[in-house]
């Protein structure tokens, strides 16, 4: 029986929980790292049964480990890894956990200052790796950040084109940022 595909989503109760809903829809069994069990309860009740797995935890502590262990153990290693946090250290440990005999893809949602001020990274030979910077959006009256939606959706064409980079909506110019 072949196994169902495995994605851990750091930060997938906020503005990527579209991206799990989607990543569920696809029948990938989706971890998920949040801090509110509320989110985690919508984000439940929106997906298809058997499909979410809250990992209630701040990925800033240690247990974060211990709970990504057991979601390999009981779901298979991780096919894809989707990230907002700007721990690199934290991501880099998780990679390496990761580490078996296939490959996986990590998508790495980062701010748009990273584009311009952005640290390498240290990952694993068997994971592509995958950059998103989120940008904001000129209208008519300035500029503003870009809505959840904007970003999921962002988020999911990355994962379906599998580019190497993307910028979801603008980054330069960088003065035009909103304040």
């Amino acid at each position: 029986m072949k196994r169902t595909r495995h994605a851990l989503v750091i930060g997938g109760t906020g503005m990527l929980a579209g991206v799990c809903l989607y990543l569920a829809r696809e029948d990938f069994s989706v971890s998920v790292i949040g801090r509110t069990l509320s989110k985690f309860k919508r984000l439940q009740d929106e997906s298809r049964p058997n499909s979410i797995f809250p990992l209630l935890t701040d990925y800033d502590t240690d247990y974060v480990y211990d709970y990504i262990n057991e979601a390999i153990k009981e779901r298979g290693p991780f096919d894809l890894i989707l990230s907002w946090t700007p721990n690199y250290s934290a991501l880099e440990r998780i990679c390496e956990m990761n580490q078996g005999e296939t490959s996986f893809r990590l998508f790495h949602v980062k701010g748009s200052r990273r584009y311009f001020e952005d640290e390498p990274i240290g990952i694993p030979s068997l994971c592509q790796y995958r950059k998103i910077y989120l940008g904001f959006v000129m209208e008519e009256n300035g500029s503003r950040w870009l809505t959840h939606d904007e970003i999921a959706n962002g988020v999911i064409k990355q994962i379906e084109t599998d580019e190497t980079v993307r910028i979801i909506g603008k980054i330069h110019p960088y003065e035009a940022r909103p304040k």
